[in-house]
């Protein structure tokens, strides 16, 4: 910008000379009687142009789930699982279980649902693991391996 400005005001010098000079040839040389004549004004003037740019705002919203970890046992898998589901996260609800089972549970909202642990009992290979509420009971069954990891692979429900 600097070069610029040097540049714009050497012109206007180097325009103020031909214009004088100009000036002097017009008036005819010494011995003609010179006129009065009116000096040439330089009018300067400046342009600032402001750029405001409005501060952007970035919200973060992280939802922690925690993936990669497998339910090691049935009762691991169905309180993971059920505990998602109150919690109203299905992320989390489904990291032990598969989409159908959570697709059934989260039929309904978890939200101030009163859910009472019974365990799990029957196939050790496929067990059925129990909560009660009143007026029923809710059964989960799980499927897997404690190396592979266990799911609920089912939800089915008990009205009394």
């Amino acid at each position: 910008m600097r070069s610029r400005t040097w540049g714009l005001l050497g012109g206007a010098a180097a325009m103020l000379v031909v214009i004088s000079l100009a000036a002097v040839a017009m008036a005819g040389g010494d011995d003609e009687k010179a006129q009065p004549r009116a000096e040439p004004t330089t009018t300067t003037s400046s342009t600032t142009t402001s750029t405001t740019l409005a501060a952007l705002t970035t919200t973060t919203v992280s939802t922690q789930v925690t993936t990669g970890i497998i339910c090691t046992t049935p009762e691991e898998a169905a309180k993971s699982f059920v505990e998602g589901w109150l919690a109203g996260d299905r992320a989390a609800a489904e990291r032990c279980a598969s989409t159908a089972a959570a697709d059934e549970l989260f039929q309904t909202t978890g939200a101030g649902a009163q859910y009472t642990w019974q365990g799990c009992f029957g196939d050790p290979g496929m067990p059925t693991c129990s909560y009660t509420y009143e007026g029923g009971a809710v059964n989960l069954t799980a499927n897997g391996t404690e190396a592979a990891g266990w799911k609920v692979v089912d939800v089915g429900y008990v009205a009394d």
